[in-house]
């Protein structure tokens, strides 16, 4: 059986800080750091990491996310949000984790045509 949600308890915690870093992201990169505790205590992978990338473009994944549950849990919470859903509209973000349990977001801004 799978079990579907495992990381919607972490993801719904740090709501408050996404909506903060996600504006803060339109002119700098900012990182989150979690702890491997933080997700070994909610997942069920023994030896594998818990790396992800998400990108997402007015509020939509642009990358296949669909083999990792960590990333899709991301998604399915921030989308949840009314406020974060709002900040996500117009703008192209990259969210992305590494083996360190560092949590990157980039905004992508496209070049105005002049």
């Amino acid at each position: 059986m799978i079990e579907t949600n495992l990381y919607y308890p972490l993801w719904k915690r740090y709501l408050p800080v996404f909506a903060i870093q996600l504006k803060k992201a339109l002119s700098e990169e900012q990182e989150i750091n979690f702890t491997k505790s933080d997700f070994h205590s909610l997942g069920n992978r023994n030896k594998s990491d818990y790396g992800f990338s998400l990108e997402l473009e007015n509020g939509k994944a642009k990358n296949n996310i669909s083999g990792s549950a960590v990333a899709r849990d991301l998604y399915e919470v921030l989308l949840n949000d009314a406020k974060i859903k709002e900040l996500l509209q117009g703008k192209h973000y990259k969210i992305s984790m590494g083996k360190a349990y560092i949590l990157k977001i980039v905004a992508i801004v496209k070049p105005e045509a002049e």
